[in-house]
C-alpha cells in the first residue's frame, strides 16, 4: 500500500523526478479493462468468484497476502483519506471526492499492473523499461535478477531472441482470473494456471460449523466447550502456517479438471481431527523433524467427513455463481464492453467448470487416495 501512495504523491507533484515516467504510463482511460475500474452492473456477471471476492477483499486470513488490488473501498477510506489528508499527496484537499477517488484508482492500477516485487525482503518498486514487458505463458525468454548487494537490477535472456522479436516477461503462474484482476487481460491460448480457488477461511469457518452446529441448543457448559474448541482450533490454524500448508494469498487452488491442492485435503484433515488427535499429531510433526528422526507414518486413516466438506463447499460457491450469458443475455448487456463482457464469461466458465471437476474428483476417489494426498504433504515438506 505504500508504494501506492507514493505514486499517488509523486504524480500530483509538479517537479517530480519522475514526471516523465508518469505520462509513458497509461492514463485511467487505458487502463478501463481492469476490473478495478468497473461499475458494480460490468462485474455482476462475475459475483462471488474469486476474482471478485479477493478485489472487495472478502475470506482475509491472517498472515496470508493478496497482491493489488484488494479490499480497494476499504483501504481507500481507512488508509488513503487519513494520510492524505495529512498534507502528503499535493492539492489533495482541491480535489473533488471524484477526483480523489479516479486518482487512487489509477495509483492501484498502475501498481498492480507494473510494479515489480524485488529481493529478499520482497519489496515492491517501479521499475521504468522492464515494466514494458508483456507477458504470455510458456513463452517467457528472460528473467529478473536483482543484486542488492550491486545495486543491480537485470534482465537476463534464457533463450536466443532474434532481432525484431517481442522480449516476454513471466508475471507468474497466474490464472485468467489473476491476470484480469491484477493487469486487465486473458491470456487467448489455454492457460494450464486455470482452474478454481477456495479460501483457506472458508474452509476453517465450515470446519468449525460443522464440529459445533449453530443451530443446536446450547447449556452453559456446552457454550465453555465450543469456547475452548474454537482456541483450539486458532491453534490448529497457527500449525497449518507454521509448516507452509497454507498458500501465502490464502487460496487453494484446483486445476482446470477439478484435482485439488493435496495441501487443501490436509488441511481440512487436520481441522477435524480431535484435540486427542491433533495433539498426538503435533507431537509426531515434531520428532519427525529432528534429525534421524522415523518417517511421518502415523496417518493411516482420514475422517470419511473430509471430502463431504469439501464437496459441500464446492457445490456452495458453484450455487453462488452467476449462470453463463445466453445469447439474449448478451443481447441485453450491450451496455458492457466488448472485453469486459468476453472476459467476464470466460473467468466464470472456467470457475464453474472447475468446481464441477472438483466434485466429479472428490466421488472418484476413496479414503485412502485421500490419505496419500496428505502424506505426499509431508514427504514434500520433508
Amino acid at each position: 500500500m505504500g508504494l501506492v501512495l507514493a505514486v499517488m504523491a509523486e504524480r500530483c507533484y509538479d517537479k517530480s523526478r519522475w514526471s516523465s515516467y508518469w505520462d509513458l504510463l497509461p492514463d485511467i482511460d487505458d487502463r478501463q479493462d481492469m476490473p478495478v475500474f468497473w461499475d458494480q452492473q460490468d462485474l455482476q456477471p462475475l459475483r462471488n468468484t474469486p476474482m471478485a471476492e479477493k478485489l472487495g477483499g472478502k475470506w482475509p486470513m491472517t498472515g496470508c497476502h493478496v497482491e493489488h488490488p484488494t479490499q480497494v473501498e476499504e483501504l481507500f477510506d481507512t488508509v488513503v483519506k487519513p494520510f492524505c489528508s495529512k498534507g502528503h499527496v499535493p492539492e489533495w484537499q482541491d480535489k473533488t471526492k471524484q477526483q480523489q477517488w479516479w486518482l487512487y484508482l489509477w495509483a492501484t492500477a498502475v501498481v498492480s499492473a507494473y510494479s515489480f516485487t524485488l529481493g529478499e525482503d520482497k519489496f515492491q518498486a517501479m521499475v521504468p523499461l522492464w515494466d514494458m514487458l508483456n507477458h504470455v505463458t510458456g513463452q517467457c525468454n528472460v528473467r529478473l535478477h536483482h543484486s542488492s548487494k550491486h545495486e543491480a537490477l537485470q534482465m537476463i535472456t534464457t533463450k536466443p531472441i532474434k532481432q525484431g522479436d517481442e522480449i516476454i516477461n513471466n508475471y507468474g503462474p497466474c490464472s485468467d482470473s489473476e491476470l484480469l484482476r491484477r493487469f486487465g487481460f486473458i491470456e487467448q491460448q489455454p492457460n494450464p494456471h486455470n482452474g478454481c480457488e477456495i479460501p483457506c477461511a472458508m474452509l476453517v469457518a465450515r470446519c468449525q460449523e460443522h464440529m459445533h452446529p449453530s443451530g443446536a441448543k446450547q447449556s452453559s457448559s456446552d457454550a465453555a466447550h465450543i469456547s475452548s474448541n474454537k482456541v483450539f482450533l486458532q491453534k490448529k490454524v497457527q500449525f497449518i502456517q507454521k509448516h507452509g500448508l497454507v498458500p501465502s494469498d490464502g487460496w487453494f487452488k484446483a486445476d482446470v479438471l477439478g484435482q485439488p491442492q493435496d495441501e487443501m485435503i490436509e488441511v481440512v484433515r487436520l481441522l477435524l481431527l480431535t484435540a486427542a488427535e491433533f495433539t498426538a499429531f503435533e507431537k509426531q510433526v515434531d520428532r519427525w523433524q529432528c534429525p534421524l528422526a522415523r518417517p511421518l507414518t502415523q496417518m493411516t486413516s482420514i475422517c470419511h467427513q473430509v471430502p463431504h466438506i469439501i464437496r459441500a463447499i464446492a457445490t456452495e460457491r458453484l450455487a453462488a455463481l452467476a449462470e453463463p450469458c445466453t445469447a439474449n443475455d448478451q443481447a441485453g448487456n450491450e451496455h458492457m464492453h466488448g472485453f469486459r463482457r468476453m472476459a467476464a464469461q470466460q473467468v466464470l466458465l472456467i470457475e464453474r467448470r472447475a468446481l464441477m471437476g472438483l466434485q466429479l474428483w472428490l466421488d472418484k476417489h476413496d479414503s485412502t487416495s485421500l490419505i496419500n494426498c496428505s502424506k505426499k504433504v509431508w514427504m514434500h515438506l520433508r
